[in-house]
């Protein structure tokens, strides 16, 4: 049933169904319908309203950045603290490496292993107590320790007390070799690093005993802070137990919190005063670096941050609304010149359109634009004057050129003249001669097809090679390779005939051994291969490059090099054609890569 159905001229038709109404389509469509001018302007209304809005908020937005200041000044301490900290400890253990492979060092260790005799030890003992205290220490470390095989001590400086001997050797045996930062022990305040001495000759890796390396910790954070004991706020804790502690005060703070992330920050009040505590742990020791700051400390530069983002936004609005502007005019003006010789070309006029009026060449994205199509109409008037199809015509005048040079039908008629004196006074030699001479030019200079079959251009070639053995005799080899079932693909006419008389003219005509010449034809799913190898004296390596890049022309039989390469390429395409390869002294290979194209001659 159709409702709301309106009679008129007999016929009952529907009302029209309303088109649903999307405001978002509507303004996009509206947008982009607008013209480039309009688009920027209503672009820079939008930022200065965002500008506008961001101002209004960010006065809000200063206040919450309370916080993240104090977390940015405490996390910037503990991030330079903890780095050059762990840059010290490394530093300690570089020089324990260079402690434990030290060869006198090893070479005491596994002597008092082995067995020696009272006197024998106690030489040895002394030794390696010389050793400890000709090492030069850093100034944060207090002594160096080792504890031998057997249990027993040699210090370089401070001993270790025996009571706390037990917890390091087992702490640094776990570890299997690598340092292990052990906290301070009762009666000791220095950070213990330890780690096990083991046999590196013959990588062994036995057990030899233990490195002990005590440090001064205070000293290791003065100096990596670069300020004095009162002004750390710093405190060092590995799990319950504190490594460092600027002030008691801050240590008890600093024992109250409790951490469930790696990094992180959080206010906390003692003694009715508020407090921030950015915390980050070691990734090489494993410690929690803390950093407790009073609120008070940073107020100040929060009333400065607020006022300087009032005077930043402010300025922000002025600029944005003059340089959008200036901005607008310079876009859409050229592009508006640009669309007017677009405009131009519709209507059919392709001739320059004079640029005055619009001051000097851009060199931006817009100017390169104009350019490129300045150079577009003036290719497009070229290609009018110009057939397509002019240089294939002018390859094929000079092959038509070449032909008419000579007069057919006279060169044959005289060549059947000395053929037949040849044979009746018995000159084998000239008559066969002449008769291949026949041959070779009845092919070459006819009017046929330019495209011949490989068993024809092979023909040509046999006829010519049939003269030159005449003239050379034994100098001459000449060898054909060539399956029979390739003999009926096309090849462009005269590509092999110019090639085989360079390798005689380069050859023969040089040398005093036999020049041998072999022509080999191959093929593979898609492609046909002619060799035409030659052992002459081969060419030079500056001239093969010329010969390969087609800055230097030879001349065959009337066709040269480049001229066959040309004619391949056009009649093929650019992946096939010559290519020459040669050594001085070792020969010459010429190589004519063809597609498969087969005839009626298959």
């Amino acid at each position: 049933m159709i409702k709301n159905a309106s009679k008129a001229g007999g016929e009952i038709r529907p009302d029209p169904v309303p088109l649903p109404f999307h405001p978002i389509k509507r303004l996009k469509s509206f947008y982009l319908n607008l013209r480039i001018k309009n688009k920027l302007y209503l672009m820079q209304s939008m930022i200065i309203l965002v500008v506008c809005c961001i101002s209004l908020v960010a006065i809000q937005i200063a206040l919450n950045i309370y916080e993240r200041i104090l977390y940015q000044q405490s996390a910037q301490v503990l991030n330079l603290s903890t780095t050059s900290i762990d840059n010290q400890l490394d530093q300690v253990e570089r020089f324990s490496s260079n402690i434990i492979a030290n060869t006198e060092i090893q070479g005491n260790l596994i002597r008092l292993k082995s067995g020696l005799s009272p006197y024998q030890r106690s030489q040895e003992q002394n030794r390696l107590t010389d050793n400890l205290w000709s090492i030069t220490f850093e100034r944060n470390i207090t002594s160096v320790n080792i504890i031998d095989a057997l249990g027993n001590q040699y210090a370089g400086g401070a001993a270790i007390h025996p009571r706390n001997t037990p917890s390091i050797i087992t702490k640094a045996r776990q570890r299997e070799g690598a340092m292990v930062f052990i906290e301070p022990m009762a009666g000791d305040p220095a950070l213990i690093c330890a780690r096990e001495i083991r046999k590196i000759k013959n990588l062994s890796l036995e057990s030899l005993g233990i490195l002990i390396i005590r440090v001064n910790v205070a000293n290791l954070v003065q100096q990596s802070t670069g300020l004095e004991k009162d002004d750390v706020n710093l405190v060092i804790r590995s799990g319950n137990h504190i490594i460092y502690g600027s002030n008691p005060d801050m240590v008890k703070m600093a024992m109250m919190l409790h951490f469930q992330n790696p990094t992180g920050y959080g206010v906390m009040e003692s003694h009715g005063k508020n407090y921030f505590a950015a915390h980050t742990r070691s990734d090489l020791t494993g410690w929690t670096y803390i950093s407790i700051l009073p609120y008070e400390m940073v107020f100040r530069q929060i009333r400065s941050m607020r006022n300087i983002v009032l005077v930043v936004f402010g300025t922000l609005f002025f600029l944005t609304v003059f340089i959008s502007m200036k901005f607008a005019r310079n876009l859409t003006e050229p592009i508006e010149a640009l669309t007017a010789k677009m405009k131009q070309v519709e209507n059919g006029n392709f001739q320059p359109v004079d640029d005055q009026g619009m001051g000097p060449p851009r060199s931006d994205e817009i100017g390169q634009l104009q350019c490129d199509f300045d150079i577009m109409i003036q290719k497009i008037n070229t290609l009018i004057r110009e057939d397509y199809t002019k240089q294939i015509v002018i390859k094929e005048s000079q092959i038509k050129a070449l032909q008419a040079q000579i007069n057919p039908h006279f060169l044959y008629n005289t060549l059947e003249s000395i053929n037949w004196l040849a044979k009746m006074n018995k000159q084998h030699d000239i008559s066969q001669m002449a008769e291949s001479l026949g041959n070779l030019l009845r092919n070459a200079i006819s009017n046929r097809e330019q495209i011949f079959t490989i068993r024809e251009e092979l023909q040509l070639v046999q006829d010519y090679i049939t003269i030159q053995k005449i003239r050379f005799g034994e100098r001459l080899e000449f060898h054909l390779e060539a399956d029979p079932d390739l003999l009926g693909y096309k090849i462009p006419k005269l590509c092999l005939q110019p090639i085989v008389e360079n390798s005689i003219n380069y050859g023969v005509e040089k040398m005093i051994e036999t020049c041998r010449i072999t022509v080999k034809i191959t093929a593979d799913s898609d492609c046909l291969r002619v060799l035409i190898d030659d052992n002459g004296p081969g060419i030079d390596s500056g001239v093969l490059a010329e010969l390969n890049l087609d800055k230097l022309h030879p001349r065959g039989f009337g066709i040269g090099l480049k001229n066959i390469n040309d004619r391949i390429k056009l009649i093929f395409g650019d992946e096939y054609g010559i290519f020459i390869t040669s050594r001085l002294g070792q020969g010459t290979q010429v190589t004519l890569r063809f597609p498969k194209t087969e005839g009626p001659y298959v």
